[in-house]
């Protein structure tokens, strides 16, 4: 059943599958009533309560000023999400946050492989720890773990930012050509497509920025290492 209270759609995902979520998503964008003074709906809202993991679970939704989900998501949670704030109460299968376009997209528990792939724009952060392939072809938007990832973290990578708070496993920073990758633990084996550079002022207030956005209180210190691809200048 979905209902609508004070601008804010509640859905229990058992009832519906992804198809008929989105009839339902776009029928409840279309009946709020208008901003008289520039034509735009009004803010709204979704609540998606039961997730058990259900594949393509908010993908491709657009100009929502906020999303929960109660529960976990599978496969391709979120991909191609634009403008909007998301927040996943539980973990997340492969390709978390795959191609977003912008806004915010937090995993409270831990994802599978290539979480922000190809994201173009816009922050993924994840509380927990990541799969192999963490921000594969990443295309602009920042990247945030917490915790560890797995092999070949930062595969890739054209643009944007990639943050480790754990240990990275083999391979990071593999076929890199563009961005930059922030590492607070060890990494076994890093690929040669990089290199460590000094971490500097700007450097310090990105991690603080991109930290106090994800919603982690913490200070940034000199424990961070910072790698760019090896043809780039310091």
């Amino acid at each position: 059943m979905a209902h609508a209270v004070n601008e804010t759609l509640e859905i229990q995902i058992a009832n519906h599958n992804v198809a008929r979520l989105d009839s339902v998503i776009s029928q409840f964008v279309r009946s709020l009533p208008s901003d008289s003074s520039s034509g735009d709906s009004l803010p709204a809202s979704i609540h998606f309560t039961g997730a058990s993991g259900q594949d393509y679970l908010g993908a491709g939704l657009n100009d929502l000023t906020s999303i929960l989900v109660s529960g976990s998501a599978g496969k391709f949670a979120f991909c191609g999400m634009d403008n909007c704030e998301c927040t996943l109460e539980g973990n997340a299968g492969d390709y978390f946050g795959h191609s977003l376009a912008s806004g915010l997209l937090i995993c409270q528990g831990s994802v599978a492989a290539g979480v922000g792939a190809m994201a173009r724009s816009g922050l993924v952060a994840v509380y927990g720890t990541a799969g192999d392939r963490a921000a594969v072809s990443l295309r602009g938007a920042d990247v945030l773990i917490r915790g560890n990832a797995g092999t070949l973290a930062g595969l890739d990578m054209r643009q944007g930012t990639l943050i480790i708070g754990g240990v990275a496993g083999e391979g990071l920073g593999t076929g890199m050509r563009g961005g930059v990758i922030f590492l607070r633990g060890d990494a076994p084996n890093i690929s040669q497509d990089i290199e460590e550079h000094r971490l500097r002022e700007p450097d310090r207030l990105k991690l603080g920025l991109l930290l106090l956005k994800a919603g982690i209180k913490t200070t940034v210190g000199k424990e961070f290492r910072v790698f760019r691809p090896r043809s780039e200048s310091a």
